[in-house]
């Protein structure tokens, strides 16, 4: 009989590994797609701003910031590296991500790191708490519900806000819905990933394109892009 125990306690803990196993492979499979993403400032109509794009280990994200122009997220996974494009400077940044790059609070926390050293500490952002408190459906997907809070500093005024954001592992480090909640200082707003479709994108669209310039500055490529007019 203890053999059997024995034997018993095997196979279990073999399948118990191997549905870890499963499990995880099932959360490393992410969709090839394109979508849309529109946005919508609290009291203003929704609007199309840009777009979100997923192949193997990339992902990119094209927006338009109004009066800094068009700018492009790159993010490579295998690299651990995001790479931000002015296309109005035609130049670009890299920040190393710290985290999981397919994680949008690593993306965030990363992009704060590299910008709070060369605000000389007039800029500051941190996760306050984030926690689940549903699920829900988006665009023909389920997604998991999160509220998220974040204590933003500038110039020595410190703020709360709260964003709730729906995330399905398969976009990732794409939220598929967010929406922030209106404070004394900002307005609320939602932004959301639309007219999804499956899309294989060629490699290119993940490159730096030619004749662009790096810069060392995140800041520095914002503000010469508010001012390149």
């Amino acid at each position: 009989m203890t053999a059997l125990l024995r034997a018993t306690r095997r196979v279990l803990c073999a399948c118990l590994v191997a549905l870890v196993a499963c499990s995880s492979a099932s959360a490393a499979v992410y969709a090839d797609f394109r979508s849309d993403i529109q946005v919508r400032v609290d009291g203003k109509a929704l609007r199309t701003c840009g777009t979100a794009m997923s192949s193997g280990d990339f992902a990119r994200m094209d927006l338009d910031l109004g009066s800094a122009g068009a700018f492009t997220l790159l993010v490579d996974t295998r690299e651990h590296m995001m790479r931000v494009l002015s296309r109005r400077l035609k130049a670009y940044v890299e920040i190393p991500v710290l985290g999981d790059p397919r994680d949008w609070r690593s993306l965030i926390k990363s992009a704060a790191a590299a910008v709070m050293p060369q605000s000389m500490g007039m800029i500051s952002l941190q996760e306050k708490e984030s926690s689940v408190i549903g699920r829900d459906n988006w665009q023909g997907y389920a997604v998991v519900k999160t509220r998220n809070v974040f204590e933003a500093g500038f110039m020595g005024n410190v703020r709360r806000f709260t964003v709730e954001v729906w995330e399905n592992d398969a976009f990732a480090p794409f939220p598929m819905h967010a929406r922030a909640e209106e404070t004394s200082a900002t307005h609320g707003g939602v932004a959301a990933l639309t007219n999804i479709v499956a899309e294989q994108a060629a490699d290119s669209m993940f490159r730096i394109p030619e004749g662009f310039t790096r810069y060392t500055s995140v800041m520095d490529l914002f503000l010469y892009a508010l001012t390149a007019f």
